[in-house]
């Protein structure tokens, strides 16, 4: 009998000893998966870590904008033609325009300025024909002699190039007064004479220098 009770319980020993073997290395496993489900959620993807946020992106884009308006005022504030009217500019920069597209050597000592309605003509004589657009009369010389005087009459295109011809310096010749069929021929002559070019900024260094002279009739 006492052999029996002695067998019996060293088998409930083992068993016992057998369950909290076990039940520790459950508690390993569930550990162990634990903390690999924690360092997944710790560790973030690559593509996470490369992507910016749509905030960050906001951000760099307000900043790019902001450079680029920055750049664009401080090529205006640049400008040797800053703080002068869109007119004033458009004057100096055709002045210089003439200059160059004449080849001459010399910066005018005096500018004017005269505005013209459309359908004004072309001669300011009995029989002139008439120019259709608005238009400008631009005077220069360069020594205010009649010989140094340079006059040109243009309309812009308002897409950076202006169709102009040159004006005669005098009117000499008596048939301007006499003659109104001839005025007529020649006046025509001289709108179909017009050119178109182009005006750029590459001289407003020059037309900075210029721009103070202009004088508008």
């Amino acid at each position: 009998m006492k052999k029996i009770l002695s067998l019996s319980v060293a088998v409930l020993s083992i068993a016992l000893l057998s369950a909290c073997s076990n039940a520790n290395q459950n508690k390993k496993k569930s550990v162990s998966s634990s903390s690999s489900k924690i360092a997944r959620k710790s560790t973030p993807s690559n593509s996470e870590n490369l992507s910016p946020s749509k905030e960050e992106t906001g951000k760099s884009e307000e900043t790019s904008k902001t450079e680029e308006t920055s750049k664009t005022e401080e090529q205006k504030t640049a400008s040797p033609l800053s703080g002068y009217s869109d007119e004033q500019v458009e004057y100096a920069r055709v002045t210089e325009t003439i200059i160059a597209y004449y080849q001459y050597s010399y910066q005018p000592v005096t500018i004017s300025v005269t505005k013209h309605a459309a359908n004004h003509q072309v001669f300011p004589y009995k029989g002139s024909v008439v120019v259709p657009q608005d238009t400008v009369t631009l005077t220069f010389s360069s020594d205010n002699t009649m010989a140094g005087t340079t006059n040109i009459t243009y309309s812009s295109n308002h897409d950076g190039t202006i169709n102009f011809y040159r004006d005669p310096n005098h009117y000499q010749d008596e048939r301007y007064l006499t003659d109104p069929t001839w005025v007529k021929e020649e006046s025509q002559k001289l709108l179909d004479s017009v050119k178109t070019i182009q005006i750029p900024i590459t001289f407003d260094s020059q037309a900075a220098q210029i721009i103070s002279k202009i004088q508008v009739k």
